[in-house]
């Protein structure tokens, strides 16, 4: 995760200034090189790092680096059969000797169209400094995803891969055809031999970005994917969704990253009212209930799963799900179409394009990661105790391992027990890589037991005792879900005090609270009393591509009484059990819905509204929906109007009884029937 983010900053910062880049690279001809379009914000830098002023036609040259910014876009032509277009927050350079030419990808996508083969003495590479994509004539793209992992996908002609490990010198290749995708690795970890890998997959029209699809005539280029339908499921994210019952204004929670970008005008897709409730929907699918089962339907309205099963997790940001059959203790994982990928009486959860099993036996508790083809990527002990399946963020999960015994210290006749060993928060990514790092709650039980003991010490010293014993035990802080914005929440449901924290990504503790001691205060949000025990407060989830999330960074919301207050432990750093107090909240009301967005849904009274991250109330309706990818539906005076961010009213959807969203459709109930809306692309 600490990589990933890195990666990310540096990006940004090199486009930022003067765009001092690394190297990735294409083929041309003799004919020169030159910016043809430039989109939103676009830098260029010569060989020595100069910026170079940005205008169409601008000629280009050896050495020379391109950056985009985010919303903006590049056209480069490298002769005239020959064009590269590079999507936003991108960054290459141009290398080219004679009639070799490189393109080196250091961040972001590239589109690439060569209309004509090659000539003999001509060579086209795009390229990382370890991995080679060689072209002759053909169109595709290309996406650096993270350092060691390449992509690559065709849509006309083919080409030839190859990626080398720098440190073991082992390389695969491979020849990638129309209609596929090689996803290339470097795994170049110590004591592993294949250090190098290519994948090849089939791709589908869903997997073409937007800013390939401005560019291709998909019947002209006589692929099969002009022939599919384009709707398979986009990403986004989702709602607070846990149970099947959870109410209808507890939904939505968005992607980070979402695939399609909405053009600010919804379409209706659906006009029902045969179902007694409706699950959250993802990727085309949309769990619904039906004489007192669940079942699925796609967005046709078309049964893909029947009504048989007691319960649903909302389907992934590919619209993967689970139907769970409560009585048998059962769980089947469904893709989009029906079609079963895991069956087992195991707790199973899709999330990030993966599924991720939970198996509990007599004896020990496993975590196992596959992929939907059923591959497994990686599999590890879970905590014997508690173990919680967490789901991607950022293509990251978390883990929990441990291991320990008991020591015992003895001085002047004091003997004092604790416990030492392994306590570890592990980083497990989409290929199975695992990181691990030290659990920060694990070195603060360290320091403190060690002034304990000497307290102890100290005391039989004063009275003269002989014999007088402590002993402590280590109650693991556990992530309850994966890092979200730079924080996780750590728990342990067994401690009776300081149960719930927040940690940084930096695997650093920023503050704790034993939540059941938070007394509801109506002007102050709650206050801290050791004697309070109130086991029905809470904290409130978000739902997002698979996975349940008990915060945003270092906000929570929980529900304290019979109010929702917003609190955020980077107020107050440092926070214990013994020190909580109201210092950390920012916003008390009836509701509170977190979510990627940049406003979260409020309820006060009668009415709904948003308040910002800072929790300053933005805006108030009759009823309101969450924002998903921007937008959210409102009423006033009894009629239904789509807004974006700035709240005007962009689209009037006529009289409405209530509006709501599920997942990624919104929804505008007039009597007994539901209309619901996708956003248009």
């Amino acid at each position: 995760m600490q990589r990933m983010m890195r990666n990310r900053q540096i990006v940004a910062l090199l486009v930022a200034v003067a765009l001092l880049l690394t190297a990735c690279g294409s083929s041309a001809s003799a004919a020169a090189m030159s910016l043809a379009k430039a989109e939103g914000t676009v830098g260029i830098a010569d060989g020595d790092g100069k910026s170079v002023p940005v205008s169409e036609d601008r000629s280009l040259y050896s050495g020379y680096q391109v950056g985009t910014e985010a919303k903006s876009h590049a056209w480069i032509s490298l002769d005239d059969v020959k064009l590269v277009k590079m999507d936003e927050e991108s960054a290459i350079e141009l290398r080219k000797e004679n009639r070799n030419l490189e393109i080196f990808v250091n961040s972001g996508q590239l589109f690439f169209n060569i209309t004509e083969p090659l000539e003999e003495d001509e060579t086209l590479d795009i390229r990382t400094s370890t991995m080679t994509v060689g072209i002759r004539g053909t169109c595709g793209w290309v996406s650096v995803l993270e350092e060691g992992h390449m992509q690559v996908c065709v849509l006309e002609g083919k080409v030839h891969c190859e990626v080398t490990d720098p440190v073991s010198g082992q390389s695969a290749e491979a020849e990638v055809s129309a209609g596929e995708r090689a996803d290339l690795y470097i795994r170049s970890e110590e004591g592993e031999d294949a250090a190098c890998e290519i994948v090849k997959s089939k791709i589908s029209r869903a997997d073409i970005p937007d800013f390939v699809l401005e560019e291709v005539d998909l019947e002209a280029l006589g692929t099969e994917l002009a022939e599919e339908p384009e709707e398979t499921g986009e990403e986004t994210a989702e709602e607070p969704q846990e149970t099947a019952e959870a109410p209808e204004e507890e939904t939505v929670e968005e992607s980070g990253e979402p695939a399609r970008e909405a053009d600010g005008t919804l379409e209706q897709i659906l006009e029902l009212s045969e179902y007694e409730s409706y699950g959250s929907a993802r990727g085309g699918v949309m769990p619904v209930k039906k004489d007192g089962l669940w079942g699925a339907v796609n967005y046709r309205n078309e049964v893909i799963v029947p009504f048989a099963y007691s319960n649903f997790q909302a389907p992934d940001d590919s619209g993967n799900f689970v139907m769970v059959d409560a009585e048998q203790n059962y769980y089947t994982l469904f893709d989009p179409q029906g079609n079963v990928l895991y069956q087992g009486d195991q707790q199973v959860r899709a999330s990030g394009g993966m599924y991720i099993v939970l198996t509990e036996g007599d004896e020990e508790k496993e975590i196992a990661y596959y992929r939907t083809d059923g591959t497994l990527v990686q599999s590890l002990p879970a905590n014997e105790f508690w173990a919680v399946i967490n789901g991607f963020y950022d293509g990251i999960s978390l883990v929990y391992s441990s291991e320990s015994d008991e020591t015992y210290v003895g001085e002047e006749g004091v003997g004092y027990s604790y416990e030492v060993g392994t306590f570890q928060v592990g980083e497990v990514d989409t290929e199975g890589n695992i990181v691990w790092h030290e659990d920060p709650m694990y070195g603060r039980y360290l320091a403190e037991n060690e002034e304990a003991y000497q307290e102890a010490v100290e005391w039989a010293r004063v009275h003269g005792s002989n014999g007088t014993a402590g002993a402590s035990t280590y109650l693991n802080r556990m992530p309850m879900s994966t890092t979200n914005h730079g924080y996780y929440v750590a728990g342990n449901y067994y401690g009776e005090a300081g149960w719930i924290a927040m940690c940084t990504d930096a695997y650093e503790f920023l503050g704790e609270c034993n939540l059941w001691c938070a007394e509801p205060d109506a002007e102050k949000g709650f206050v801290y009393s050791e004697n309070y025990d109130g086991e029905d407060n809470s904290f409130r989830s978000f739902y997002h591509d698979g996975a349940y999330f008990c915060n945003y960074g270092s906000n929570m919301v929980w529900t304290v009484g019979e109010r929702d207050v917003l609190v955020d432990f980077a107020l107050h750093p440092g926070m214990t059990f013994e020190t909580a107090d109201n210092r950390i909240v920012k916003a008390v009301y009836d509701q509170i819905y977190m979510n990627d967005e940049n406003y979260w849904l409020v309820k006060d009274g009668e009415r709904w509204g948003y308040i910002d991250h800072d929790g300053q109330e933005a805006a108030m309706f009759e009823d309101a929906t969450a924002f998903y990818q921007g937008y959210a539906l409102v009423r006033e005076e009894g009629t239904a109007y789509l807004i974006d961010e700035t709240f005007e009213k962009l689209q009037e959807l006529g009289e409405a009884d209530s509006v709501s969203t599920i997942g990624e459709l919104f929804v505008v109930t007039r009597g007994d029937t539901k209309y619901f809306y996708q956003l248009g692309q």
